[in-house]
């Protein structure tokens, strides 16, 4: 008998629905408070000149997204009104979710699963400045097999294949791509980590940028209910990677190729970038004059972008006059530049007035400005209707708040914004207000700074000085828990000297990656690496007399070398070989101030280190010229430091004779 013929057809593969898109379109960081007085809803505010959530729009057309949820908060949901009529066509469904009293992105995911948006697996866009040149259908896929794989794998994080300088850190599985390490609350690049990390196959990254995007399956969004502590999706991470045994749960990063570009902005300096990067197009196909549906972008050579009104549109070249000294301009509607101005990498808001012989670098400036002649303006954020007056000169990195009259005479204030009156702290409590002159200036009350969020590497999302004992505090607390890195770095080498001195081959390569991998754990910096590894030496029982300390450097050479000399030539690499030889000396030093019985051998062991060519003269001179008498702590410190220089003089008088005698016979 034969078969029917529907026997022969193959089963219809069951597609999987799109992904829905959740947008956050407020940015919950208090030090963004000089735009949202314009712009309370940071999804609206103008990046060249265009709102920042019709970027995201634009991008997301590209991408399989059909429904999107545009998710504000109550106070902002006017402001967002208009995104809806002007998009609506663009996608199947296209909703406005209004969050009540919310204050992080935390709240805004707790209510929607309060509500049953999220029913399957998510698109999360945390930050609504996040732009992307491609349709991320290779991340959705990879995500989606994933998935299939196993249910566990909660989520994966999309990252820019972009150096930061912030110094941000991750620890991923070089294999299966599992995120293994993740930087600690209130740091960027500070993890806790151990020794066998590094030796599973964990690539450390430090030339990645977060991109604000995050695909993601129903768990994460029950995460926040279940957690009401967690603001963000980097609480969510700590916790999955913090309880992997119990949660059995698995993020995932996803880094985008060089060919794909991604960012978002999260301070003022990433502001700045993204606004230059958007108009130097390196997002195309998403560009200015393509992401805006109800008004109308010239593109000109340069890069010069001009906002034109629907009644006086004119696709003319050279309708508008900027000089050839101007490039990388967005205008908007009306503007008034005299001809012999000089802007780069700067976006203008609409009727702004700006006179002759201004100039304008890497700046963000608002709507209804007045900026005079001579003026100089670099790096700077300037809000609507401000007055600039003739002559000034804008210090980089500084903040103007909406209808500020800039005085000529204000002193420059680091970390601090500018503004007409004081702010209402009450709303933002995280920030003071004090009046100089005819402005009020505005700091965090902690202490950070206003433009960027990170300062080596530590994040300035910090409490008040008076919550100092609460876990997001960057008080005395966090500088403890850094020298107890620095300390564990010291014990760990320390150790695995030990361990190499007790061994029958001293591999010196083997000592190498023991020290480089606790440098990673510990997360401490070149210079502490410097300085504790030749303290952990001279801590060696070998090493209490000066004989056997002088034959273990000659055996134990291919180490130093590695550490305070370097193969490789220029400057940058002959400062760094400087800085490490110095913390050596340091080392020295500190040894010498401590144990009066090291004192006497101090300079036959510095001489030894400079014929065994570890230590250069420059180095061991600097060094001599830096101990600081005055420093001291007591007198007792003071006349030990004093011995220490006597000790000294005699080799560094000889070390500058002999650079004399070499140029002399140059």
């Amino acid at each position: 008998m034969t078969p029917p013929s529907s026997a022969f057809k193959k089963a219809t593969k069951k597609e999987e629905p799109p992904l829905t898109a959740v947008v956050i379109l407020d940015v919950f960081d208090q030090r963004f408070a000089p735009i949202q007085e314009s712009y309370p809803c940071i999804g609206t505010f103008p990046i060249c000149n265009v709102p920042s959530v019709n970027l995201v729009l634009s991008w997301l057309m590209r991408t399989e997204v059909k429904n999107v949820l545009l998710v504000v908060s109550g106070l902002n949901a006017q402001h967002v009104e208009t995104v809806l009529n002007e998009w609506k066509l663009a996608f199947v469904e296209l909703t406005l979710v209004v969050c009540d009293g919310v204050t992080s992105v935390g709240d805004c995911m707790r209510e929607m699963v309060n509500r049953e948006l999220i029913t399957g697996d998510f698109m999360l866009i945390s930050n609504p400045t996040a732009v992307v040149s491609s349709d991320l259908s290779t991340q959705i896929a990879e995500f989606r097999k994933r998935r299939r794989e196993n249910a566990d794998n909660v989520m994966t994080l999309l990252y820019s294949n972009r150096e930061n300088p912030e110094g941000f850190v991750l620890g991923i599985s070089s294999e299966t791509q599992k995120l293994i390490l993740y930087p600690h609350a209130n740091s960027l690049n500070l993890v806790k980590a151990e020794k066998f990390h590094f030796y599973e196959g964990v690539e450390i990254r430090r030339d990645i940028t977060t991109t604000g995007i995050a695909l993601c399956s129903r768990l994460i969004a029950t995460q926040f209910s279940d957690n009401f502590d967690f603001t963000g999706i980097d609480d969510v991470v700590r916790e999955i990677l913090s309880k992997d045994d119990i949660l059995g749960m698995s993020v995932h990063v996803d880094v985008l190729p060089s060919k794909d570009r991604a960012f978002c902005a999260y301070d003022y300096e990433s502001l700045i970038i993204l606004n230059t990067l958007m108009l130097e197009r390196w997002f195309y196909p998403l560009v200015p004059e393509r992401s805006d549906p109800t008004r109308f972008f010239s593109a000109n050579p340069r890069n010069l972008y001009l906002e034109e009104e629907g009644n006086e549109i004119c696709i003319k070249a050279n309708t508008w006059i900027l000089n050839d000294s101007c490039s990388t301009v967005a205008l908007g509607v009306k503007t008034k530049i005299s001809y012999d101005t000089t802007i780069r990498n700067s976006c203008i808001g609409a009727h702004t007035e700006i006179s002759s012989k201004t100039k304008i670098f890497g700046s963000i400036i608002g709507k209804n400005c007045k900026i005079g002649e001579n003026c100089q303006i670099e790096y700077a954020f300037i809000g609507d209707n401000v007055t600039i007056p003739s002559g000034t000169h804008i210090p980089k990195e500084t903040i103007i708040g909406n209808g500020v009259v800039f005085p000529k005479d204000l002193p420059t204030i680091q970390h601090s914004a500018i503004f007409r009156k004081a702010i209402d702290e009450d709303k933002y409590e995280k920030l003071s207000s004090q009046p100089v002159g005819s402005v009020h200036v505005v700091k965090y009350r902690h202490g950070g700074p206003f433009w960027r969020r990170a300062v080596d590497g530590r994040t300035n999302f910090a409490v008040e000085v008076e919550d100092s004992g609460t876990e997001g505090s960057t008080s005395e607390e966090e500088d403890e828990g850094l020298d107890d890195n620095v300390r564990q770095f010291y014990d760990e080498v320390f150790e695995s000297m030990e361990k190499i001195l007790e061994s029958e081959n001293q591999v010196m390569r083997n000592l190498i990656l023991e020290i480089n991998s606790s440098k990673l754990a510990c997360n401490v910096s070149p210079e502490e690496v410097a300085k504790n590894v030749f303290a952990a030496f001279l801590e060696l029982p070998h090493n209490q007399e000066l004989r056997p300390t002088q034959a273990l450097i000659e055996r134990w050479n291919e180490l130093f070398t590695n550490y305070y000399q370097s193969s490789s030539e220029g400057q940058k690499v002959d400062e760094r070989k400087q800085k490490s030889q110095i913390n050596l000396l340091l080392a020295v030093e500190e040894k010498f101030v401590r144990e009066e019985g090291f004192r006497a051998r101090t300079p036959n062991l510095v001489h030894f280190l400079y014929q065994q060519d570890i230590l250069d003269d420059n180095a061991i001179i600097d060094w001599y010229k830096s101990i600081d008498i005055s420093m001291a702590t007591d007198g007792i410190e003071a006349g030990v430091k004093t011995d220490l220089k006597e000790r000294m003089r005699r080799i560094v008088d000889w070390l500058q004779e002999e650079d004399e005698e070499e140029s002399d016979d140059e």
